[in-house]
Formats: C-alpha cells, sequence, structure tokens
C-alpha cells in the first residue's frame, strides 16, 4: 500500500515537479504535492492548514531561490526536511544551502537518489521531532511543576524579581504587593496513610482553591512537596493582604473529598510585603518562608506577617542549633541529678537524670528550649543517647564507691521522637550490656502528650521495654488526654503528677485533681510521684493522699554528681 506523502515542491517548472512526483510514486508514496515558485506563493501554503512532510527545492528561480524558501520556514517556525533538487549545484553552493538549513541536495539528471534521500530524511525528522519534544520537556519542568502544572521555584522567583524590578520603576508606596508562602499542615501524615495518589490530589484541589482566589495578575506556584508560593500584586494596603490570604485560608477549612475520602487539612502561611525593603527574590522568599514557620508553632495564629526581628531571631536559632551539635560531639553538656524521694521512708529511692548546657558566650541555656531546639532538628536522638550512658555510668559510679548505700535506680527522660527511632531498643541493650547494668535499675519517663500521640503504634515498643525490666513512667501526668482505659493498656508502672497540680494547702482547688489522680494510679496498680515539691505543707498533704514518692526542692535542687554522692551519705534534713 503506498504511503500518503505530502509535498511542498518550490519549481518554475511544471514537468520538473510532475518528474519529482513520479519518481515518489515508483519508490512507493502516494504524493499529495503543491507547486510554488515565488515567496509568496510558499507563505500561502504554508498558512492553508496542510501538514506537510517534506520541501523540494530548485536552488535557483526567476523569482525565489531555496535559501528564501529556508528563511520562509524559519519565519512560520517549521523544521521540514528540506532536500534541495536542481540541475547542477557547485560544491561552494552547495555548502551554502546546508549551512542555511537545507538537509540534502541532489541533480535532476540523478533522481534514482530521490527516494532513499526522502526515507532517510523522513526518518530523521522524526527523530529531530523527538530531540524538540524532549527538550521541551526539559524546559518546561524546568519552570513547571508536573503535576499541578503551576510555575516551580525557579520560575517564580523570576516573577518575582519582576516584581521587584517594577516596584523600583515606580515609586514603592505606591507599588505594593506581597509574598505569600502555605504549608500543608500533616502533608506527610496524609501522604503516609492514604498513599501517594490521594496525597497527590490533595495538592491538585490545593491549588484548585488557592486560584479560586486570586486575580489574573497574581501568581501562584508549587515551590516545595507540599508548599505554595503566591504573589499578591497591585495591593492597597496591608489590611487588604490579611483579608486575601484569610479567604485563601477559608478554603481550606473546608474538608477535602477524595476518591470518596474524607481528607481535612489546615495550612500555615508566612506573609511578607514588598515594602519590607528587601530587593533579592530569594530574600523575600525566605521571609515568608520564616513567617510561616512561626505560624506552624504558634497554636493560635495561622497567619503571620514577616518581621525584621524575625530573621535575628531565625539567625540566633541557627547558630544555637551549631552550637548544640558542637556541644554534643565534643560532650561540653552535663547531668545533673535531683532524688526521688520516698514519702514514707524519707529515703532517697532513685535519681532523675537532668541534661544541662553552660554554652560559652550565653551561659546557662534553659533546658526547654535547647530540647525543643534538639527534638524540631534531630538533634534529640544522639543527644538522648549521650545522657541515657552518662546517666547509667554514673549509676554504676555510685555503685562502685567505697560508701555503701541501698539499691538506687536513675530515671532518664525520653521524648517521642527517640521512642520512635528504630535503634532505640538497640541503643539500649548496647549501654546496659557495655556496662553490665540489669534494666532494672533504668527508668524511662514518657510525657504523657507522647504515649497518647503515639499510643498503638509505641506500645510494642514499650512492651519490648517491660520484658528488659526497665521501669516506664508517665511524666507530667495529668497535662495531656488523662484517661483510664489507656492507662489501663500501656505497661506503665509509675505516673508523675505534674508540679502545676501539687497543692499549697488543703483548700487548694488541685487537691481533688491530686487525689483523684492517686486514686486513680492505685486502682490501676501503679505507684505516683508528686514533682514540684517545696514546702512541708506540700509534702503533708501528699502523704495524708497516698502518694508514695516526691521530688522537689525541699529535698534537693538538681546537683552534679559529686554533690549528690555527698547527698546520699549525709543523708536528707527534710521529712
Amino acid at each position: 500500500m503506498s504511503k500518503l506523502l505530502r509535498v511542498l515542491i518550490v519549481e518554475d517548472s511544471k514537468d520538473d515537479a510532475e518528474l519529482l512526483a513520479i519518481e515518489l510514486e515508483r519508490g512507493g508514496y502516494q504524493p499529495i504535492y503543491q507547486r510554488v515558485e515565488t515567496q509568496l506563493g510558499m507563505q500561502a501554503a504554508l498558512d492553508e492548514k496542510i501538514s506537510w512532510d517534506i520541501v523540494l527545492a530548485d536552488y535557483a528561480l526567476p523569482n525565489f531561490s531555496a535559501i528564501a524558501a529556508l528563511d520562509v520556514l524559519k519565519n512560520h517556525k517549521l523544521d521540514l526536511p528540506f532536500i534541495i533538487v536542481s540541475g547542477k549545484i557547485g560544491e561552494d553552493t552547495a555548502i551554502a544551502a546546508m549551512k542555511a538549513g537545507a538537509h540534502d541536495y541532489l541533480l535532476k539528471g540523478k533522481l534514482a537518489r530521490l527516494v532513499p534521500a526522502v526515507e532517510r530524511e523522513l526518518r530523521e525528522a522524526v527523530v529531530r521531532q523527538e530531540h524538540r519534544q524532549a527538550q521541551e520537556r526539559l524546559k518546561y519542568l524546568a519552570y513547571y511543576d508536573d503535576l499541578t502544572t503551576l510555575p516551580n521555584r525557579t520560575l517564580f522567583l523570576e516573577c518575582l524579581g519582576k516584581q521587584i524590578n517594577q516596584s523600583k520603576l515606580l515609586n514603592k508606596d505606591d507599588y505594593l504587593f506581597a509574598v505569600l508562602l502555605l504549608n500543608i499542615d500533616r502533608f506527610r501524615i496524609i501522604k503516609y496513610s492514604l498513599g501517594h495518589s490521594l496525597s497527590e490530589q490533595l495538592l491538585i484541589a490545593a491549588a484548585q482553591r488557592i486560584n479560586k482566589c486570586l486575580n489574573g495578575q497574581d501568581i501562584l506556584a508549587r515551590i516545595n512537596a507540599d508548599e505554595f508560593a503566591i504573589i499578591l500584586t497591585n495591593l492597597k494596603s496591608a489590611e487588604e493582604v490579611e483579608t486575601r490570604a484569610e479567604e485563601i485560608y477559608n478554603q481550606f477549612l473546608i474538608a477535602f473529598e477524595l476518591q470518596e475520602t474524607i481528607v481535612f487539612s489546615t495550612v500555615s502561611m508566612g506573609i511578607v510585603l514588598s515594602n519590607i525593603g528587601y530587593e533579592q527574590p530569594e530574600k523575600l522568599l525566605q521571609a515568608a518562608d520564616t513567617a510561616m514557620h512561626y505560624a506552624k508553632f504558634d497554636a493560635l495564629r495561622n497567619l503571620v506577617f514577616f518581621h525584621e526581628v524575625m530573621h535575628t531571631l531565625a539567625v540566633e536559632r541557627l547558630q544555637l542549633e551549631s552550637d548544640l551539635q558542637q556541644a554534643i560531639d565534643q560532650k561540653r553538656l552535663h547531668l545533673n541529678y535531683q532524688p526521688i524521694v520516698s514519702l514514707s521512708t524519707g529515703m532517697i529511692d532513685s535519681f532523675e537524670a537532668l541534661v544541662r548546657w553552660e554554652h560559652h558566650s550565653l551561659g546557662s541555656i534553659d533546658p526547654e528550649s535547647f530540647i525543643s531546639l534538639s527534638e524540631e532538628t534531630g538533634l534529640i536522638i544522639p543527644l538522648g543517647r549521650w545522657v541515657l550512658k552518662e546517666a547509667c555510668q554514673q549509676l554504676i559510679n555510685w555503685k562502685r564507691s567505697s560508701f555503701h548505700y541501698r539499691p538506687l535506680s536513675i530515671s532518664v527522660n525520653l521524648s517521642g521522637i527517640q521512642l520512635s527511632h528504630p535503634k532505640l531498643l538497640w541503643q539500649i541493650d548496647t549501654i546496659l550490656q557495655a556496662l553490665q547494668l540489669e534494666g532494672k535499675y533504668l527508668k524511662l519517663e514518657i510525657t504523657e502528650s507522647n504515649l497518647m500521640e503515639n499510643s498503638v503504634t509505641l506500645t510494642k515498643v514499650l512492651e519490648k521495654l517491660k520484658e528488659r525490666e526497665i521501669k516506664l513512667c508517665i511524666d507530667d501526668f495529668g497535662t495531656g488526654y488523662s484517661s483510664l482505659s489507656y492507662l489501663r493498656y500501656l505497661p506503665i508502672d509509675t505516673v508523675k503528677i505534674d508540679r502545676s497540680f501539687i497543692v499549697r494547702d488543703n483548700k487548694d482547688r488541685n487537691y481533688d485533681i491530686v487525689k483523684a489522680i492517686v486514686n486513680l494510679a492505685h486502682s490501676l496498680g501503679l505507684d505516683v510521684i508528686a514533682e514540684g515539691i517545696e514546702t512541708k505543707l506540700q509534702l503533708n498533704i501528699l502523704r495524708e493522699l497516698g502518694c508514695e514518692y516526691g521530688q522537689g526542692y525541699l529535698f534537693a535542687s538538681p546537683l552534679d554528681s559529686q554533690a549528690t554522692l555527698e547527698l546520699m551519705k549525709n543523708g536528707l534534713k527534710i521529712c
């Protein structure tokens, strides 16, 4: 069966054009051709709705030429196979034609080469087309997000640069724009629980909802896996920015229905105004990012405007993170120990290990501050490993001292991140085996909120810890989601009542709460520790309520290892 071939022939001789068509028919083609002999004629042929497969052109015509025909193709942005078929053509002329874009040339007296040349050029045209498509695809991916078809970070920064330049040309006070950075809350949890397909649908749906709130001059981009950036243009005031940002935020208060699955996901949003004075696109986006992180960790505000102070604090925080990394690596942290006392005997039962950091220039760093930083950065893993090893080693040192004292145990705080770490059990086993310390002398304190957030996942980990005879304590009890049901199923030995509940006197409104906690714990066979005891009256009330253990400044403040040893030798002065 003949192959259809649409041929545009640039030729002033009808006979020569017919000979070309006949030769193509002999080669198995069914040529549909149009002969043109002027520039206007060729332009008209290209303007018609015909997809030409190839151009065959005489080199020189009275009113036209092959070189001029190549220019017409370029003006039409066409890259068609182009073969020169001429009565005679010199080497210099052929080279000039090839440089101009011709793909081959033939002599009219040797048309036997025509069909092979056409077949070769058609094949190469397919290759060129595939290459162009690949190049266009790469160019597209360089500037656009493949999933949402939105501009990506690169194109967004280019657009942002243009906005900055435009504001320079105009009066900055009259031309106001804003950059918004949105982070989809809980996106990773959604992705890992519902799968990649649904999470991708969520991103597409999120982009569509944001677009509803934008005008034709605003710019929306997806710049990260779960982040969108927006440029709001032609603004009149910061109040207008806030109004429009709230409109976008409210779009995410409506549940997403994806493949019959209902998904709820809010956003955290950082906002920076163009009149802040930054002239680099990256700095404006970074400012919006900084504000977004403030929004993410602020339970009361989901939309936060950037302020210069945020940048200063971010730089200080980054430096503190670096210093903490060095402090962990170079062992410049230390542990203090606070006794946990039996309220019935007045004897020290155990010690809680508390990590402290004396910064080389800032002095003593608040533990809550750097522990929170370590959890956010992942440094809690090496920090927690060091604390556990150091505390257990200190317990061994005390046991080996010449001073004979009743068996002690050591309490170490464990974060939710550590509990979720796959090598936690291996790390604990390695430390205990290296020190030849039995698990029963180690107690791990886990905050109530961490247990509740991960109760199903971590129950198996807790059970494996219990298999090693390691004691488990719920720290800060009463501040989370206290309920009888989860206490019943978790392998816990002790609850520690948070210091905020410790009563000042018998009329204190927290008295009934503490009493209920003690009774609840005892009904489940659990011991109770009360922390934050500062007065003898508090001590007596807790004794009356049946609380077994206490901890606080009434007994001792957190002490270094040597002072702790002296305390054990001399005994407590209270009780």
